[in-house]
Formats: C-alpha cells, structure tokens, sequence
C-alpha cells in the first residue's frame, strides 16, 4: 500500500516505526508490512531528511505523492489542521482513505475541511513507537472493501478497535491518548520521593524504571483491585501508602485530570 504521511514529528514517526515493523504481539499483526511504501511531508524538511533514511520513507514536501496514495495519515496539531487544507484540499485522490489522528477533531470537520469522503478518524498513543500501541477509531463513507483495507491498515499500526459512537474517541483520547504522559508524571514523582528518602539519583530512576516495567507486566491477566492486595499486606508498609492516596483522593483527582483531557479534546474541534 502506498502511505502518505503527513507530519514527522514524534507521533508521525512513531506511525512510520510501527509501520516499518517494530515487533507487535502477533494477535493484532495481520498485514503484511513489507508492502507499504510510505512517502513523508513535514514543515520541518530538515527533520524529514534526517529521520527518512532509517525508517526508510520518502520525503515528499512537494505533495506530488498524494495524487495516488492509497491513504493519507495526517499526524499534525489540530491547530494546523486548517493551514494544511487549504494547502493540499483537492490534491487527494478520490480513492485515497483519508486518516487522521488529529485530538478531537470529528469526521464531518474533516470531511469539511478536506473536501474528502472517505474518511478514518483514529487515536493511537506513541506506544505505536515500541510495539505496544493501542489505537480506537471510527470510519465513515468507505465501502465494504476499503473498510478491509483501512482495517489491514490499522492492524499493522497496532492493536485496535472501532468504537459504535464517534464522541468515544474523545474519552480514548483522554485515557490511552494522553496516559503515557499520566504515568510518567506519576514516576517523575516517585523518582522525586525516593530522592527525598536519601536515594541518590541513579538508585532512584532505576528503582522506579524496574519496578514499573515489573508491574505493566504483572497486570495481564488481573484485576487492579487483586493486583493490589498481592503487594499491600495488612498493616504494613503499603498500605500505609495507599491510605495516603486515599485520604488525598487519587481517584478524583485521576478523574478530573482526565475529564479536562476529554473537555479539551471537544474544545479542539471549534478551532
């Protein structure tokens, strides 16, 4: 399939890896990677120049490649997203699958915007850069056959659903979408408490980094609730801890922080 990327920065580049064939479990590898030829536009021509050789795309600032791609990915803010239409609208292929990861932005925005029909509206995570990637999306004016090949498409970027209700993307965007940055967040601040125990810097990022790599892989398989009581006996250290977390309201907080996430990604769809 012929792919043509637009915007090489770091989710761009997470797309093209994932595509390029970065390990992913083999339940969601269902395409053949090998036949995509993707050719890569980006503002930034110095950056595509540099990145295009290892993961083996084709820069194409020129657009020239969009005339017959079989998709076109749009991997830019949303705030650009107005720009870049009036740049390229009419330049797609009629044929083309139109997929865009832009947060919160619907499809009939897009469909306006672009002057296209076919359209994907996908949120991955740049998970999609180490093989762990999760993406949801929602499609619409595709035929039955272009709906086989977007989800080819989609398989090969990472494992993945389609939601019933477009608005789902926004709840995907705020959880999945923005949740590595919640979880690096959360290590920051457990790197910070361990520095302020007396561990020194090198011992504090390597117990956090082992213990979190540790606990991602214990989670298959369980229930959180479960999962907690293996590590917090009762009256000990741990759950000294989680009382803590509880009187200060963890979980309201994690429900508000996601819930601004969520407005946001509505908001984006006025600009």
């Amino acid at each position: 399939m012929k792919i043509f990327l637009i915007g090489f920065g770091h989710m761009g580049q997470a797309i093209a890896q994932s595509l390029r064939g970065l390990p992913v479990r083999a339940r969601t590898q269902t395409g053949s990677k090998s036949r995509h030829d993707i050719f890569v536009a980006d503002r930034d021509a110095a950056r595509v120049e540099k990145e295009s050789s290892h993961l083996s795309v084709t820069p194409d600032n020129s657009y020239a490649g969009l005339k017959d791609a079989s998709a076109v990915i749009i991997a830019i803010k949303p705030q650009d997203l107005v720009a870049l239409a009036e740049e390229i609208r009419g330049r797609i292929s009629g044929n083309s699958i139109l997929v865009s990861v832009a947060a919160g932005v619907t499809i009939a925005k897009i469909k306006e915007l672009f002057g296209h029909e076919k359209i994907v509206r996908v949120m991955p995570n740049i998970g999609l850069s180490v093989g762990q990637g999760i993406s949801a999306w929602k499609s619409s004016g595709l035929s039955a056959e272009e709906t086989v090949k977007a989800r080819k498409l989609l398989n090969d970027l990472s494992e993945n659903f389609e939601v019933d209700d477009e608005g789902q993307i926004d709840a995907v965007t705020a959880i999945s979408g923005s949740g590595p940055a919640y979880f690096f967040a959360f290590a920051e601040a457990l790197e910070k408490a361990a520095g302020a125990l007396g561990l020194d810097e090198k011992e504090s990022r390597a117990l956090v980094e082992k213990t979190f790599a540790a606990a991602a892989s214990l989670q298959e398989g369980a229930g959180y609730g479960e999962l907690i009581q293996k590590v917090a006996s009762k009256g000990g250290t741990t759950e000294a801890a989680l009382r803590v977390f509880e009187k200060n309201g963890l979980s309201r907080i994690v429900e508000d922080a996601a819930r601004a996430a969520y407005k946001r990604a509505q908001e984006l769809n006025e600009k």
